[in-house]
This record gives structure tokens, sequence and C-alpha cells, in this order.
């Protein structure tokens, strides 16, 4: 069996809502996934469990309900978003104007990466007004 992570070590990744390092027992990976986005030029960061649970509303729990062995392709999620309200505002959102934010939470040895992940959908409007960084 690999190593295990760490849950204290701090990563390196800044919190995309609070700005702080986040340490390995806490972190989440954010995977924004637009239709129109080739794979190439994804967008990813990473966030505190916490700072994320602050921002959606408090019926939209953090299930983690798939896993996801870490290779391509991505596991279809249309079930998390279609048809769905925002998962921060709770409006309905235009299909123009969603995004899918995929939340992976890595489980696993540290050299096989492995995400028990769900996806979030939201307003780019939600988003970034909770967002530290201009490029989300």
């Amino acid at each position: 069996m690999g190593r295990r992570r760490d849950p204290d070590f701090k990563t390196g990744h800044l919190c995309r809502f609070c700005g702080e390092l986040v340490p390995w027992g806490t972190i989440l990976r954010l995977i924004r996934v637009d239709p129109d986005t080739p794979p190439f030029m994804v967008q990813e960061s990473a966030c505190h469990t916490e700072c994320l649970r602050k921002h959606l509303r408090p019926e939209m729990p953090l299930t983690f309900h798939r896993h996801w062995h870490g290779r391509t392709p991505l596991l279809d999620d249309a079930g998390d978003v279609d048809g769905k309200p925002c998962a921060m505002c709770a409006r309905d959102i235009a299909p123009a104007d969603l995004v899918r934010l995929r939340v992976q939470k890595p489980v696993g040895p540290l050299k096989a990466a492995e995400f028990d992940e769900q996806t979030l959908p939201l307003h780019f409007e939600c988003l970034a007004a909770v967002s530290t960084s201009r490029l989300f």
C-alpha cells in the first residue's frame, strides 16, 4: 500500500475563497468544466472544504457521490447540473450562464491520484463574487 497524505501538510495551493494555504486534510480540487471549453484549457484551483461549504446554500450538501480513478475521460455529471438551480443563490440557470464546478476530494495513496467528486451548477456571477482570482 502506498504512503498516505499527512492531513496537516500544507500543500502550497491557495484557497480559491480565502486565499490561505490549504492543508491536505481539508483540500478540495475545483475544476471549472464548461461544455464548450477544450480539455487542455480546463481551469483548476483548490479550496478548503469549509470555505466552499460557507458559500453554498445550506440545503446543498457536499456528498462526493462519484468515484473517479484520475484518468480521462471525466465521468458524466449531467445528473448533478441539468435543470438544477444555482448551488449558491438557488435561482434557475440559463444554459448559456451555467458554470459546472467539479469538486473533487483526493482519496487513495500519493502516487495514484483518485478522487471522490460531485459537480455543482453555478452562475458565473455567483462564483466570481466569492472568488479571490480574476481568472475564475
